[in-house]
């Protein structure tokens, strides 16, 4: 796939970084929003399917995503991937709902999310439902052929940012302008619109005759859409009037009827997604909760016993914390702040005081 976005701006890491100098992943960052944070998809009384389902199934199974939060942390290609195998399971053809509330996050998982995407929708009706998608939720949407907002939902204002200092990266506004613009026609949607949503200066209008829309790059038109000072941002009115998306649904009721899945004897829903979603969420709120109390425990527990019984207290907690690195690792870095140079550091760390314990063990020992 194409990159227009040069591979030395995605994986430069001096001053460039999100968290700190114990983080190597590069940090560049679509604009996020410091709003109200991502809702929590609700639990499943489902378990999660975990193997490919039966090609002979009758009906077109019908599957929502959830997508809530940070671009690389709560919305991810690792979760549409897992989805994509189960539907794959059903033969090509199947419904794939993308539910996307999101107010930015990293450009590197903008990348695996657009190659995820593009192989999916190859082989089945890939959809977008809008709760709210800015940067890189927005460019997340711009794969989807099909697109629905719910009523109050907001899209646009896609801004390459650096992650130390939140400004936006300049020198890589030409590139990324040409990058959305592509998303824009990857999505068969007019190219015009994406360098608007990139660059304030950027203005953008359209004409209407029945269906037929035409947009121009200026504001002399009779719709205007974006005027120069402000990032391009449709409201689920705007969206649908310009024919940028297919409509506006409340609820999935709503958006399976403008899909025209409401018929049982052809479409089945399929709580896979879901489940996906819920497992993914349930894991982050673990880590973001439990991680700051152990990184506590490991400074406190045992000591008033002191010796072997502090070291080992300290291994216990130290271990469960780079065993949630393993699990969650995104949350870990991009949250958390703690990288992978502090985990290999922690490790480390672990090997001396085992060397310590043994070594008082021995000492303890009565002489022969």
């Amino acid at each position: 796939m194409k990159h227009f976005i040069p591979r030395h701006l995605l994986s430069r890491n001096s001053g460039l970084s999100f968290l700190g100098m114990c983080m190597l992943a590069s940090s560049q960052l679509f604009a996020q929003a410091s709003t109200t944070p991502a809702r929590t998809p609700p639990a499943s009384t489902k378990k999660a399917v975990v193997a490919a389902a039966p090609v002979a199934a009758k009906k077109k199974q019908v599957f929502i995503l959830p997508l809530d939060g940070m671009v690389g942390i709560g919305l991810r290609h690792d979760e549409m991937e897992q989805l994509e195998k189960i539907a794959d399971g059903y033969g090509p053809g199947q419904v794939f709902i993308i539910r996307i509330n999101s107010n930015g996050g990293l450009v590197t998982e903008g990348d695996l999310i657009a190659e995820t995407l593009t192989r999916i929708k190859s082989k089945h009706r890939l959809v977008a439902w809008i709760e709210k998608a800015i940067s890189g939720g927005a460019f997340t949407a711009l794969y989807s052929n099909e697109m629905y907002f719910m009523p109050e939902a907001t899209l646009g204002s896609i801004t390459m940012l650096n992650g130390a200092t939140h400004e936006e990266i300049k020198s890589a506004r030409e590139d990324w302008k040409e990058r959305v613009a592509q998303a824009c026609a990857a999505g068969d949607r007019d190219p015009l619109i994406g360098p608007a949503m990139v660059h304030s200066e950027m203005e953008l209008s359209y004409d209407k005759e029945g269906d037929k829309v035409t947009f121009y790059s200026d504001v002399k038109h009779k719709y205007i859409l974006s005027r120069r000072g402000e990032n391009l941002d449709f409201s689920a009115k705007s969206a649908e009037h310009s024919g940028f998306s297919d409509g506006t649904a409340a609820n999935e009721l709503e958006l399976y009827r403008e899909l025209g899945l409401d018929d049982s004897t052809k479409f089945e829903v399929n709580n896979a997604g879901k489940d996906i979603a819920t497992k993914w969420q349930k894991l982050i709120k673990g880590a973001k909760e439990e991680v700051p109390l152990l990184m506590q425990k490991r400074e406190i527990e045992g000591r008033s016993q002191g010796g072997v019984a502090y070291l080992q207290a300290r291994i216990r907690n130290t271990q469960k914390i780079i065993d949630w690195f393993k699990k969650c690792k995104a949350e870990m870095m991009y949250e958390l702040q703690i990288g992978e140079e502090a985990i290999k550091q922690l490790e480390e760390e672990i090997v001396l005081m085992r060397k310590q314990i043994k070594e008082m063990q021995a000492s303890q020992q009565p002489a022969g």
